[in-house]
């Protein structure tokens, strides 16, 4: 692929509204023409048609495990470990109280 012109990359600039100073042309010149070398680079990578796309280096596999349920405390149990309880609600100090 033939290179990007000063010219081009002032016309770019234009459609961006970019006022660039000929030293900054001359930059973004070079590093469009090293990122259009390295498309041209990735294009030419030769892709079997039959080929898997992989999406990731390493074999992903579902670790789920089933639920399990268990005898929980009972309420009873729950409020002799409490301080203070109003009905079947532990109550505690508020935030902003002192």
């Amino acid at each position: 692929m033939n290179g990007l012109t000063i010219e081009e990359v002032e016309h770019v600039a234009d459609l961006a509204n970019l006022v660039l100073t000929e030293e900054e042309k001359k930059k973004f010149s070079r590093q469009l023409n090293d990122i259009l070398d390295d498309i041209d680079k990735i294009s030419s990578v030769n892709i079997q048609e039959n080929s898997t796309p992989t999406i990731s280096p390493t074999e992903n596999h579902d670790l789920y495990h089933g639920d399990e349920t268990e005898n929980s405390l009972t309420m009873d149990e729950i409020k002799k470990n409490a301080n203070k309880t109003s009905g079947d609600y532990i109550t505690v100090p508020g935030a902003l109280d002192d």
